[in-house]
């Protein structure tokens, strides 16, 4: 590998078949970005801060991030000569951000001074670039659910496993059901009242009732949030959730521009 890690994040691991990014598109925009069509390229989550590394030669690398965060460039190639440091420790208000690394492209750029494969950057606008946003769109609602519209605050008990919120209000909270499927999205209502949205390590089934499913596109949002964060619920339709998945697939052919 062409990058010495000085200090690594507090946690990064790779990401791939076997793990489910939180923000489930990072990866593969990242990939289109550095010229791969397949998911090769060495990609991590990095969560609470991330790492100092160093360039032990030429080498192309890609970070995912919501806009203005970070005092480096997102969701483009960054090219770093030999010797040159990036600093990613302050994530400026993230919980995470995602690393790429592009071993094969770099070692043809050490050779050629050029990558073999073009590469991407996502233009200014697009709905492929991320914001930490405060609201989360659900899918599907159980119609005696009413906490729509109230505000949540994520509690610190939250990981990859389990988002946990807690409402300025009380909301009534659900019971206990035989288990049912779960999946990475899924909003659980216990009995205490603060829904749980299940994460992608999250189980496979659960005992609480299913109130919503958060759209596919608005995992995006979930996967910036710091324990004391805000968000707000909105109900869509489930048609409006998939134009949603369209209009991104959309996105990743329009809003690629060559670089």
């Amino acid at each position: 590998m062409t990058i010495e890690f000085i200090k690594p994040a507090a946690s990064m691991r790779p990401t791939g078949s076997n793990t489910l990014p939180m923000d489930p598109w990072a990866r593969r925009i990242l990939n289109l970005i550095l010229g791969h069509l397949s998911h090769d390229a060495n990609i991590f989550e990095c969560t609470l801060t991330g790492p100092i590394l160093r360039a032990k030669a030429p080498t192309i690398l890609a970070i995912g991030a919501p806009d203005g965060v970070l005092p480096y460039p997102v969701w483009e190639p960054i090219h770093l000569s030999k010797g040159e440091e990036l600093d990613l420790r302050k994530l400026g208000g993230s919980s995470r951000i995602y690393l790429a690394l592009d071993s094969s492209s770099a070692s043809s750029f050490a050779a050629k001074s050029l990558p073999m494969t073009p590469m991407y950057k996502v233009a200014n606008g697009s709905p492929l670039r991320v914001k930490k946003l405060g609201s989360l769109e659900l899918s599907w609602l159980a119609e005696d659910c009413l906490f729509t519209g109230d505000t949540f605050q994520l509690l610190s008990a939250s990981d990859r496993r389990g988002l946990r919120y807690a409402a300025a209000t009380e909301v009534q909270g659900g019971r206990e059901i035989p288990p049912e499927p779960m999946t990475y999205g899924a909003i659980q209502l216990p009995p205490s009242g603060k829904p749980i949205i299940v994460g992608p390590d999250g189980p496979l089934t659960g005992g609480y009732r299913r109130v919503a499913t958060v759209a596919y596109t608005s995992l995006r949002n979930l996967a910036w949030q710091l324990p004391g964060d805000y968000v707000t619920f909105t109900k869509i339709s489930r048609e409006k959730a998939l134009q949603q998945v369209l209009d991104l697939e959309d996105a990743l052919v329009r809003d690629l521009v060559p670089c």
